[in-house]
């Protein structure tokens, strides 16, 4: 099993940055102020309020959330927390003897911008534009390249995924493919504590508020979302219900395609799901197949030496077609349909069928000759699993949960004086 980059959330949440970069109207951020004044000391080095100010004006532009002042108060909550815990990441690593060099900080800008066809002049100076210094970015992805790698070096040597691990989560797929299926992105606000949970629900309603009016999903969940997932916009893909907390799972199956859910309160967190599509179970086996049938109608009155010299000159649907339209038969072709789309008589009858192949003339009721034609055949090959994706899967889930785990450590045995 090749052993997959652990790529933790905050550096994925600076991708939201270029989706919004070509965007032409912002509500005006506040004059940017420098320090004037301490949010927080932790373990005897300082944030600013001018700090918090800026990641504030950061979370705007990335994420899209339209400015008010009850978002505002809210977001710096968000914004302080965060850059204590960056604070916390950065003197770990930097016990280890880590240190990120400005060439890696400019690499990691260099290819955000190459992944969404921009430069990083234009990311920065878009950053300009909107009061917030190249520092603030530069300081984020530090802190992310920094954790990235004690966490690697600390616990990925440690971690052991077991093939009957691998083969069991490979069973509850194939399983899976009986079940009702969701089509879901998720964003996950944790809290740790009774004051972090009434915090983050208030942060959450707001959240879920610029959601229905419009606001990118993806792009939200990039900047605030905990889970694994914000480093895909919080796509958590095709799920049943059982692989879902029960909490998320009894809303889930209340919610039409399109929906965006209130907040959920369960083991994790706090959820906010968006349900894009949903699809029933597909069992059914070889009625999944898919068809594209060539129907020819050859009148009563057509020559049966003729229909049977036109099976024996067979060679394509498109020269089939042609000369059953020169005989006066009337030809109709269906496109690539399961077989269980199919009329029943067609589908009884193409069952066995190749491309390329045809069914003998048969009479119809009304005496004239029908002849199926197979022009495509695409067959429902099941579930498609890779066990090594399922075994780099789960050791990235776990490396998530030990990054998780040590720095809440990190955040109990730490001073921390907020101003």
């Amino acid at each position: 099993m090749n052993t997959p980059a652990f790529r933790p959330l905050a550096q994925f949440r600076l991708l939201a940055l270029t989706s919004f970069v070509c965007l032409a109207t912002f509500v005006a951020p506040p004059q940017a102020r420098e320090v004037e004044g301490i949010a927080a000391i932790v373990n005897d080095e300082v944030i600013s309020l001018y700090d918090v100010d800026q990641r504030v004006e950061l979370y705007f532009v990335s994420s899209g959330i339209v400015r008010s002042r009850e978002t505002v108060e809210r977001l710096r909550e968000q914004a302080l927390r965060e850059l204590v815990d960056e604070k916390l990441q950065l003197q770990e690593a930097r016990r280890v003897e880590i240190s990120i060099e400005k060439e890696e900080i400019e690499r990691e800008i260099e290819r955000l911008s190459e992944g969404f066809r921009t430069s990083q002049d234009s990311i920065t100076e878009f950053l300009e534009e909107q009061g917030i210094k190249e520092r603030t970015l530069e300081s984020q992805i530090e802190a992310d390249l920094a954790w990235n790698q004690f966490i690697r070096r600390s616990f990925g040597g440690r971690i052991r995924v077991g093939e009957d691990e691998v083969e069991e989560q490979y069973r509850k797929i194939v399983r899976a493919i009986e079940q009702p299926r969701f089509l879901v992105r998720e964003i996950l606000l944790n809290a740790d504590t009774l004051t972090d949970q009434q915090r983050v629900a208030r942060i959450s309603q707001e959240i879920v508020s610029q959601l229905r009016n419009g606001v990118d999903f993806a792009a939200v969940a990039r900047q605030f979302s905990v889970s694994p997932t914000a480093a895909r916009g919080g796509q958590l893909g095709w799920v049943t219900l059982e692989q879902l907390d029960p909490a998320v799972a009894a809303v889930l199956t209340q919610m039409q395609p399109g929906q965006v859910s209130t907040p959920i309160a369960a083991s994790g967190g706090f959820y906010i799901m968006l349900l894009q599509n949903r699809e029933e179970s597909r069992t059914g086996g070889a009625q999944n197949n898919k068809f594209d049938i060539l129907t020819l109608s050859f009148n009563a009155d057509t020559d049966a030496d003729d229909i049977d010299a036109f099976v024996a000159n067979f060679r394509t649907c498109k020269a089939a077609q042609k000369s059953a339209e020169d005989m006066s038969a009337k030809a109709t072709r269906s496109g690539l349909k399961a077989l269980a789309a199919l009329p029943q008589p067609i589908a009884t009858a193409v069952a066995d069928l190749e491309a390329g192949q045809l069914t003998p003339p048969q009479k119809a009721a009304d005496a004239s000759t029908n002849i199926y034609v197979v022009c495509d055949r695409k067959d429902d090959l099941g579930v498609k699993v890779s066990r090594e994706d399922i075994g780099d899967n789960i050791f990235a889930q776990r490396l998530s949960m030990n990054a998780r785990r040590h720095l809440r450590d990190l955040r109990r045995d730490a001073v921390v004086e907020y101003r």
